[in-house]
């Protein structure tokens, strides 16, 4: 069955959106690579500064939140541009 991944968050202070979303890019690649069964990944902002990453996966024991703390550069880098104390993960199954 499958299963949706939504994390929200906001920026550490002194990261601002441009480039933010240059180390999303940069993550967007990273995630297709390395998380097995990622169907789809989409990141978005609301008007309040809170992003949300919402990731599609084939099953569920495809989607393991803990991926943000692999050593690899770019997961390095884009976890140190989101204030860990805001991180919130959910995972839902599809209807």
């Amino acid at each position: 069955m499958a299963i949706l991944e939504v994390e929200t968050f906001t920026l550490a202070a002194g990261i601002d959106a441009v480039a933010f979303r240059a180390l999303d890019e940069q993550m967007q690649e990273w995630c297709y690579v390395n998380r097995p069964g990622l169907a789809r990944r989409t990141t978005a902002r609301a008007e309040n500064g809170t992003y949300a990453v919402i990731t599609l996966f084939g099953e569920a024991s495809q989607a393991d939140s803990t991926y943000y703390r692999n050593t690899d550069a770019v997961v390095s880098a884009w976890s140190a541009a989101i204030t860990e104390s805001s991180r919130s993960v959910a995972v839902y199954s599809l209807l």
